[in-house]
């Protein structure tokens, strides 16, 4: 692969609600925010920083900032990346700040074919305002919050916490990678009472991406070097606790501009349409996503997303998959 890495995004929205993580509609703009065994697979330093904003016309938007490094050390056949992650909910009375560490593993099983396997390591530290509310005060059946809460709590609390994930994916380069990752294997507690329900849920996430070569007719299993234009189609799904997430995207990048739009649906009928535009000059990558809602429920409205990444590539040239998904 000669060009600075092109990402192919893979769209889906974040819905913020009691122990469930944030996500990224790009998440693949930086993959290994999704999966820790995309760690490195830019095979160059990637630093990025990622920023959305949620649902404004509510009233009360969430807010997302994410900056992560990771590079591949090619003789080695590892990767190692690092994060800080800044998620503000509910007009500031949920704050969470995540810092963590991943370390990422490739198996070459053949030319071509790989097997990547990734493990992350995190440190919450989370504080609470005055008016957050409790669980106690959600009403599953109609989606709107009580007054009243059994806790005895003042507000201005902290908690902080230990988390472990792990993941792994098959790739053949540069057209189709097949993966899945468990992030909160330990499930620990993330509230400011000690008690069953507080803990932080584990969360499945499965996902697939095919790509195809516009300037290529060897097909799948033929020519592996991607050229500058080409097709690509994403599927995902994640689980946490009562929640899931699926979406289906697909895209076209010609160099240098890459877009995309995918249908997101909570399967319970929060759907939205995201659009997905991006830019790339030399190592330098811009990235805008705009989600319409488009559910008959009254509980979103519009978000949009920010991603710049800088990509330095490494003059070493030993066998490393490259990997788009």
């Amino acid at each position: 692969m000669k060009k600075s890495l092109y990402i192919i995004i893979g769209l889906f929205w974040s819905l913020v609600a009691w122990g469930q993580d944030y996500t990224f509609s790009n998440h693949n703009i930086v993959p290994f925010s999704l999966n820790p065994s995309m760690v490195g697979n830019a095979n160059a330093i990637r630093i990025g920083l990622n920023y959305r904003q949620q649902w404004p016309a509510l009233g009360n938007s969430y807010h997302t900032v994410r900056v992560s490094y990771d590079q591949n050390f090619y003789k080695r056949m590892c990767s190692l990346g690092a994060f800080y992650t800044y998620d503000y909910m509910g007009a500031g009375d949920i704050k969470t700040n995540e810092f963590g560490l991943i370390y990422g593993h490739t198996i070459r099983l053949t030319d071509g074919y790989f097997v990547r396997l990734g493990v992350q390591g995190s440190y919450f530290y989370n504080l609470y305002g005055d008016n957050f509310e409790f669980g106690d005060q959600y009403d599953w059946g109609t989606g709107t919050i009580l007054p009243n809460t059994s806790e005895d709590i003042t507000g201005n609390e902290s908690v902080s916490l230990m988390d472990f994930s792990v993941g792994g994916a098959f790739v053949i380069e540069n057209h189709l990678t097949v993966g899945g990752a468990v992030y909160h294997i330990g499930e620990p507690e993330n509230g400011i009472i000690e008690r069953k329900d507080n803990k932080l849920y584990r969360k499945f996430v499965g996902h697939a991406n095919f790509v195809y070569d516009l300037e290529s007719s060897n097909g799948l299993w033929g020519r592996r070097d991607l050229s500058n234009k080409y097709l690509f189609v994403n599927a995902a799904y994640q689980k946490q606790f009562n929640f899931e997430l699926a979406y289906l995207g697909a895209g076209v990048m010609i160099s240098p501009l890459i877009g995309g739009i995918a249908v997101k649906s909570d399967i319970d009928d929060v759907n939205t349409i995201s659009f997905m535009l991006g830019g790339t000059y030399k190592g330098f990558q811009a990235y805008y996503v705009y989600d319409l809602f488009t559910s008959s429920k009254k509980n979103g409205s519009w978000s949009h997303e920010i991603s710049l990444i800088y990509i330095i590539q490494n003059d070493e040239k030993y066998p490393c998959p490259v990997v788009y998904w």
